[in-house]
């Protein structure tokens, strides 16, 4: 017996997945806002327990971090819902199977890099608060253009997720990346100079500033070296279409060719 998907703008071909032919709906569909807000929903009621109401990890494991879903396509993850996984505290959902492909939006939304999303803004205006009125280009760069203060970003499309994106621009410091995080540095002398350490062994420091300025501390010159636990970054201070637009062009963002994108 077939599986049909109803509510689903298109199907498109049949897959055997644990013992059970699936029909797969168009991979517009499984990425449209009407399919993951939908399977927020039910996520949060039937896997929320375990995983956490936003897929984060709780009793289950983190299903937002990417490799573990990332392994699995479309029809496997439809399957593991469904028939739940064997040898694991996993159960199966016997729920509806146009609900479970709402979950599979859901949860693949999740881990999705950004370049594979479909942003409402709009890229070349995202690309004028880049490098215009929203500053990012003080501190980030894109293929040689910027500054390095902050990471580069030329492949952050193909790397962050969209929320992961948004929480960047709008509380910075919520996950600073490694190797950003604000430190004071007190001299000996009295000095002070605040930035982000670049390197540190047990011989030298070096200390970039908010100007763009490197400093380099002979380790004996040093009295003290304090992390912030901040990131030197602020929040984004943008109207709503501005952030739209910012956040369209960055996901576009991506060291891989376009015909490479196409091969994969």
């Amino acid at each position: 017996m077939r599986t049909t998907v109803p509510l689903l703008i298109l199907f498109v071909a049949h897959f055997p997945a644990a013992g059970v032919d699936v029909v797969v709906p168009d991979a517009d569909y499984l990425t449209s806002a009407e399919a993951v807000v939908a399977g927020q929903k039910l996520f949060a009621a039937a896997c929320g327990a375990c995983h956490g109401r936003s897929g984060e990890g709780a009793r289950g494991p983190n299903l937002a971090d990417g490799g573990l879903i990332r392994r699995l396509n479309n029809t496997r993850l439809f399957a593991s819902i469904k028939n739940g996984v064997p040898g694991t505290d996993m159960p199966g959902f016997p729920m509806a199977d146009a609900k479970i492909w709402q979950i599979v939006a859901f949860v693949r939304s999740l881990s999705s890099p950004a370049i594979e999303a479909r942003l409402e803004g709009d890229v070349p205006r995202g690309s004028a608060v880049f490098f215009g009125a929203g500053g990012c280009s003080g501190c980030h760069s894109i293929r040689g253009r910027g500054a390095s203060l902050g990471p580069d970003l030329s492949n952050a499309g193909a790397v962050m997720t969209v929320k992961q994106m948004r929480e960047s621009l709008t509380d910075p410091g919520a996950r600073i990346a490694a190797g950003f995080g604000g430190v004071s540095v007190r001299l000996k002398s009295g000095e002070m100079v605040e930035g982000i350490a670049k390197n540190r062994n047990n011989y030298s420091l070096q200390v970039l500033d908010s100007k763009g300025m490197m400093h380099l501390f002979d380790a004996r010159d040093v009295d003290s070296v304090r992390e912030s636990g901040k990131s030197p970054m602020p929040p984004a201070r943008l109207k709503a279409e501005e952030l739209g637009d910012l956040l369209a062009f960055l996901s576009k963002q991506s060291v891989r060719t376009e015909a490479g994108r196409k091969r994969r």
